[in-house]
């Protein structure tokens, strides 16, 4: 009886090792799906190159959807965005984003690229603003268009965007930060 009671003990010793050893144990780190950072751009060229952003992190980043006006190669950005699972890696060694917002690093001016919501806001006899939600460490995001077509002045629309960021306009909405509409699209 003894000697059974330790097969049965060694048995289950050696199936939790060949568990833990196997990663039947669940300790892998997941993949990360919310990306920030900063880095610089490289736009295609006539040569092939991809489009991308070298991350200051070290990493390549692969941007799509793009905003191909007023960036320019080797402008600094933040940005923020979703992974997208690669089919061409490891031909393709980049990281896949869907872009949710990106900004020009030029002190308080540059431009703006994101994806986010026009939203209603009922104080100071109310206005319409666009928040982008990056999901990461970038958070929630508030613009106040000061220039903004009626036709897009709908709460709840979900638009993609360019802006140019504008920080000596002075607004009494103490909302969001102050930008001129360049380009707008309606999503949703």
């Amino acid at each position: 009886m003894k000697n059974d009671h330790e097969h049965v003990l060694l048995l289950i010793l050696i199936l939790a090792m060949l568990c833990t050893f196997s990663g039947c144990t669940n300790t892998m780190v997941p993949e990360r799906t919310v990306m920030d950072g900063t880095g610089v751009l490289n736009l295609p060229d006539m040569f092939g190159s991809p489009l991308k952003i070298t991350g200051d992190d070290g990493l390549i980043y692969i941007p799509s959807p793009f905003p191909a006006d007023h960036f320019k190669n080797g402008d600094k950005v933040s940005f923020s965005g979703r992974t997208i699972p690669n089919p061409y890696y490891p031909v393709q060694t980049g990281i896949p984003i869907d872009l949710v917002l990106m900004r020009q690093i030029s002190g308080n001016a540059g431009y703006i690229y994101g994806i986010g919501n026009v939203t209603f806001i009922s104080s100071e006899g109310g206005f319409y603003g666009i928040v982008v939600d990056t999901g990461g460490k970038s958070g929630v995001v508030q613009y106040l268009p000061v220039d903004l077509d009626t036709e897009f002045a709908e709460d709840g629309m979900v638009v993609s965007f360019t802006a140019k960021w504008n920080p000596d306009v002075i607004t009494i909405a103490q909302w969001g930060d102050p930008v001129n509409i360049v380009r707008m699209k309606k999503l949703m």
